[in-house]
C-alpha cells in the first residue's frame, strides 16, 4: 500500500506539533520528584524483601499488579500476597539486595524502570549471589504517588 506524501509545510508542521508533544527531553518539575520517589519505591522494595517484611513489600503493589517471574506464568499480585509468607519462608535466606535503576521515565500517570539488581542469597552456610534485570512499569494512584503495576525480572545466566 502506498502514502500520500505529505507537503513540505504539512511535513514541518507535523514535526513541530510532535515536538511539542512529546519531544522534549527536558524535565518536568515534578519528573525529578517522580523519579526520586520511584527510586525510594526500589529500595524499600529491596529492604522488605531482605527482612522478609511481606506487608510492606505488598504495599508497594498497584492492587491490579502482576509479576511476571522467571520460569512460571506471570500472576496477580492478589495470587502472590496469598502465598507469599509460606515462599519466602521456604527460600534461603537473604543477606542483602541491590537495585539499581539505569532508566526510570515518566509518561503522565505511567511510568517504567529498567536495570539491573543483585542478590546475595546464604545457602548451606556460604554467600551465593545472584544478578539480573527488571522491566517494571508502575501506575500513578490517587494520591500522586506510583506503585507497581506489572514486573518482569530475570537472572542472568540461568
Amino acid at each position: 500500500m502506498r502514502y500520500p506524501v505529505a507537503t513540505k509545510p504539512v511535513a514541518a508542521g507535523l514535526c513541530v506539533l510532535l515536538l511539542g508533544i512529546g519531544g522534549s527531553t527536558g524535565l518536568r518539575a515534578d519528573d525529578a520528584s517522580d523519579k526520586a520517589g520511584i527510586q525510594s519505591l526500589l529500595t524499600t522494595y529491596a529492604s522488605a524483601a531482605v527482612s522478609g517484611d511481606t506487608e510492606t513489600w505488598l504495599s508497594l503493589w498497584d492492587p491490579a499488579g502482576v509479576q511476571m517471574p522467571p520460569g512460571v506464568p506471570a500472576r496477580g499480585i492478589d495470587v502472590v500476597a496469598a502465598n507469599i509468607a509460606d515462599a519466602w519462608a521456604k527460600r534461603p535466606p537473604r543477606k542483602s539486595m541491590y537495585i539499581n535503576p539505569i532508566d526510570i521515565e515518566i509518561a503522565g500517570d505511567w511510568a517504567f524502570a529498567r536495570g539491573d539488581y543483585d542478590v546475595t542469597s546464604v545457602i548451606g552456610g556460604a554467600e551465593k549471589k545472584m544478578e539480573g534485570k527488571f522491566l517494571t512499569i508502575l501506575k500513578r494512584q490517587d494520591d500522586g504517588s506510583f506503585k507497581i503495576y506489572r514486573d518482569c525480572f530475570n537472572g542472568n545466566g540461568e
